[in-house]
């Protein structure tokens, strides 16, 4: 896999994870059965019912973008397996009642990515959380717990 295709891969499933989807669907779509996701040293959400999990603590947030600035390492431990290392730059929005304005959540992210050769295509096997940089205020106090998932 390419850099150029490995960050096709990453963009396509950062713009199905922006339109807020079904787990179903992004099963579907884009991710491996034993998909995991989730903070290093921190909490997991694995497969369809962890998938489910963490999209609903993610309810609320609109006006998303998740866009990969650097790829840091890439290797293929194997013919069918890809693994990578990303830092990306997000915005979110989220509003909730009563506010009269909306808040917004920005920074940097560091990941490491596992991505799978299926039958039918190259898939997301996993997306973990190494560390955060630069975040605002609010990133600060959503991601303050990581091993209990989002502060919502």
């Amino acid at each position: 896999m390419t850099e150029r295709e490995l960050r096709g891969l990453l963009g396509e499933y950062l713009q199905l994870l922006q339109r807020h989807p079904s787990a179903d669907e992004m099963m579907a779509a884009v991710l491996t059965e034993d998909f995991e996701t989730g903070f290093v040293d921190g909490k997991l959400w694995k497969g369809i019912d962890g998938l489910r999990d963490f999209l609903s603590q993610r309810e609320g947030f609109f006006d998303e973008r998740h866009e990969v600035k650097d790829v840091l390492e890439h290797d293929s431990p194997s013919r069918d397996e890809v693994h990578a290392r990303t830092r990306l730059e997000f915005f979110l929005r989220r509003w909730e009642a009563p506010s009269p304005t909306s808040e917004e959540f920005t920074g940097s992210c560091f990941h490491t990515w596992r991505l799978r050769r299926e039958p039918d295509r190259w898939r997301v096997a996993a997306q973990i959380v190494e560390r955060f940089a630069d975040l605002n205020d609010n990133s600060k106090r959503l991601f303050a717990t990581p091993d209990e998932g989002l502060n919502r």
